[in-house]
């Protein structure tokens, strides 16, 4: 009798370990099976495929120590991530090889992946020799794109001109425009009434007078509705607006476009070339 238990015992705890040995090692097969899926950050850029969303954040140094983090958490930083997955989605690639990768450039750029990869990019420069010093100067337009030992040259004059100056000056909230579009559209929207309430993402509104009338207006308005932001599939709304001292404010031509593609959705974001 105790023989048996024994290897009743044995062969319980053999099932026991089994089970707690694959529970175990069916979430690194998971996480393996996903990276290796993931296409490599070059890959994506060559194919210009490369999604904001994929990015945490973006940190932009000089050599002087002066730095700024853009975060994807933060809604309007996220602006700075589209802008700048843009240009590089629109960038073209340099053949040759004669640019320099330097080690303390003027001003570089790291990229922070949602999977913890980390990209740099850098200007390109070139070197000559003076009196046996190096001058290096770096190239108009020209960057050095990173990811671990590989490295590619694109040009991007915005992106370029972004890189050496333009960081510094992105504000930290809404231009006077924007805010007054805002306040436009947060108006107008309080017409349709708590229906609607979800559609104020990257809202924007088009005016012209009636007639040459001041007085009396018409307004073309469309936001993306805020779930969207979470993962899904954004949906789009656009109305018309007839503001006029003689009939006061009529809103018409309501329509919510659902499922909107990934492209109408930049489009209706973007504030950039």
């Amino acid at each position: 009798m105790k023989r048996k238990l024994c290897i009743l015992f044995c062969i319980l705890f053999l099932v026991n370990n089994t089970v707690v040995f694959a529970k175990q090692e069916a979430p690194n097969r998971m996480a393996e099976s996903n990276k290796k899926t993931d296409p490599p950050f070059l890959e994506r850029l060559m194919k210009h495929s490369l999604d904001h969303s994929d990015i945490n954040n973006i940190k932009v140094e000089n050599n002087s120590g002066l730095q700024h983090v853009f975060s994807i958490n933060d809604g309007f930083q996220e602006r700075v991530l589209r802008k700048v997955v843009y240009w590089l989605n629109n960038s073209t690639l340099v053949n040759g090889e004669s640019e320099v990768f330097i080690a303390n450039p003027s001003n570089k750029v790291m990229i922070k992946m949602a999977n913890d990869e980390v990209i740099t990019f850098q200007p390109a420069y070139t070197c000559v020799d003076d009196n046996k010093r190096k001058i290096c100067t770096a190239k108009e337009g020209e960057l050095i794109v990173s990811e671990n030992r590989k490295k590619v040259i694109l040009k991007s004059q915005k992106l370029y001109d972004w890189l050496m100056v333009g960081w510094r000056k992105e504000p930290d909230g809404l231009t006077k425009e924007e805010l007054l579009e805002e306040a436009l559209f947060s108006r107008y929207l309080d017409y349709l009434g708590p229906a609607f309430s979800e559609f104020f993402m990257c809202p924007k509104i088009q005016i012209e007078p009636i007639d040459g009338d001041p007085r009396r207006h018409i307004i073309y308005a469309s936001a993306l509705d805020y779930s969207g932001h979470h993962g899904g599939d954004y949906s789009k709304l656009t109305f018309y607006v007839s503001d006029s001292n003689q009939t006061g404010l009529q809103v018409t031509n309501i329509k919510i476009m659902k499922h909107i593609s990934e492209e109408e959705s930049r489009k209706q974001c973007q504030t950039y070339d």
